[in-house]
């Protein structure tokens, strides 16, 4: 028999907001680093943006009524996106700019991944999830073409 993961509403909330909190964090220090003035400026940014993305998912966790039902949410694979983060924070051999552009490709995929799985749950929260993936892919993209310039 496979193990299956489980997560209920709030701990995958719990997770995605974690997840952000620590790519706002790298965010700030990869922009302390920054020679460029546009990377350092979008850094800085996409730092300040991450609150309000936390802050976001935290009122769609507390407003959710199925919170108190803790319904489980089955199917996510979320093992190894969160594999992937730990990685890339624990890395020596990246550079802060390439751990930032290898979160944001995890996180959008952790949003995307989450969205239809708590679109039975909240609506809200699953429109929500899909607008803060595609935010994470523009994120990345500019990055991406920041990067290759500088």
């Amino acid at each position: 028999m496979t193990y299956e993961e489980r997560y209920t509403f709030s701990s995958l909330m719990t997770v995605l907001i974690e997840s952000e909190r620590k790519l706002g964090e790298l965010y700030e220090i990869a922009s302390s680093e920054a020679d460029d003035a546009k990377v350092k400026f979008l850094l800085s940014d996409s730092e300040k943006n991450s609150s309000t993305r936390i802050e976001k998912m935290q009122r769609a966790r507390v407003e959710s009524v199925v919170e108190m039902a803790l319904e489980p949410l089955s199917g996510l694979e979320l093992g190894e996106l969160l594999t992937r983060i730990r990685a890339t924070l624990q890395s020596d051999r990246m550079s802060n700019l390439e751990k930032v552009t290898n979160l944001e490709r995890a996180l959008s995929e952790l949003y995307a991944r989450a969205s239809p799985k708590v679109a039975q749950i909240s609506a809200d929260t699953s429109e929500l999830l899909m607008a803060l993936s595609r935010e994470s892919m523009e994120r990345l993209c500019e990055l991406e073409h920041y990067v290759t310039l500088a």
